[in-house]
C-alpha cells in the first residue's frame, strides 16, 4: 500500500459542474467529486480518456454536499461506485437535505453513502492509502483527501480554498469563517505539495496557496461570495431527475 497515485482531470468543470478528478491506483480507479450529473456524459468520456472504464472505478470521494459536487453522486452509485463522504455530508445526502441545492431542493435525490470515515482515518482503496481530514468551513461537512503521488503529497480540498488564493464561498448554510481558518491551518500541517480544489488544479506549491488563503481570511481582505441565484435553472439533463 505504498504505491504512488496518478491524478487526471476527467472534467474541467462548467455550469453546475465542479472539476472531477480520477485517481489511478494499482488496484483500480477512484473519482473525486463526480459532480451534479449536468454533464455526466462528459465525466464518463473523461474517464475513458484515462484508459479506464466506469467499471474500473470502485469509489467516489465527495468533498462536500453542494449541487455541483454531489447532486449526481447517486447516479454513479447506481453504476456500482461506492460513495465516500464525511458523516455530516453522508447525513445530508441520505436525507436529501436542501443544503445540496437551495434553489431546487426537489431535484435532490436522497442517496446512501457507503463509507463515512472518521477524521484522520486512512482508507485503503484501489491499492492506495487515502488519508481523510474533516475540514469544515465551506460547509460543516467538508472533507479533504490526501494521497501520495510520484511528485509528492496531493490534497483534494474541495471548495475550502479557491484558485485565486481566497478561502471558499461563504453563502452556504453551515459556513463558518472560523472553522475555515482552522481547517486551512490543519491542511498546512500536512505539508501537501499539490492542491486540487473543487474547480481546478492549483499551480505551484500547495502550502503557498494555503498560507495566502489563511492570510486573506485573517486580515479581512477575503472576498466573500454570499449571493444566491434564484433565477438559476436546471439544465435539461437534470429536469427529469426530481423526487417523486
Amino acid at each position: 500500500m505504498n504505491a504512488a497515485a496518478k491524478i487526471y482531470t476527467v472534467h474541467p468543470g462548467g455550469y453546475l459542474q465542479c472539476a472531477t478528478y480520477l485517481v489511478d491506483g494499482p488496484g483500480g480507479a477512484i473519482l473525486v467529486d463526480p459532480g451534479s450529473g449536468a454533464d455526466e456524459a462528459g465525466v464518463l468520456e473523461g474517464i475513458q480518456r484515462t484508459g479506464h472504464r466506469i467499471e474500473d472505478v470502485g469509489y467516489a470521494l465527495l468533498t462536500h454536499c453542494h449541487v455541483d459536487h454531489a447532486l449526481g453522486a447517486y447516479r454513479f452509485r447506481e453504476r456500482g461506485v461506492k460513495l465516500v463522504a464525511s458523516p455530516r455530508t453522508a447525513e445530508i445526502l441520505r436525507t436529501g437535505g436542501h443544503q445540496v441545492w437551495y434553489e431546487f431542493p426537489d431535484c435532490v435525490i436522497p442517496t446512501e453513502v457507503d463509507i463515512a470515515p472518521a477524521d484522520g482515518e486512512v482508507l485503503e482503496l484501489a491499492g492506495l492509502r487515502i488519508a481523510v481530514l474533516h475540514t469544515p468551513g465551506h460547509t460543516d461537512g467538508c472533507a479533504s483527501y490526501l494521497v501520495r503521488t510520484a511528485e509528492g503529497l496531493a490534497a483534494f480540498t474541495g471548495d475550502l480554498i479557491c484558485g485565486n488564493g481566497h478561502p471558499g464561498w461563504a453563502g452556504s448554510e453551515g459556513f463558518s469563517l472560523e472553522a475555515t481558518l482552522r481547517s486551512i491551518e490543519k491542511l498546512i500541517g500536512q505539508k501537501p505539495d499539490k492542491a486540487f480544489w473543487g474547480h481546478g488544479a492549483i499551480p505551484g506549491r500547495a502550502t503557498l496557496w494555503l498560507h495566502e488563503a489563511l492570510r486573506l481570511g485573517k486580515s479581512g481582505q477575503w472576498r466573500t461570495h454570499a449571493e444566491r441565484h434564484p433565477d438559476m435553472r436546471p439544465p435539461d439533463s437534470l429536469l427529469g431527475r426530481r423526487r417523486g
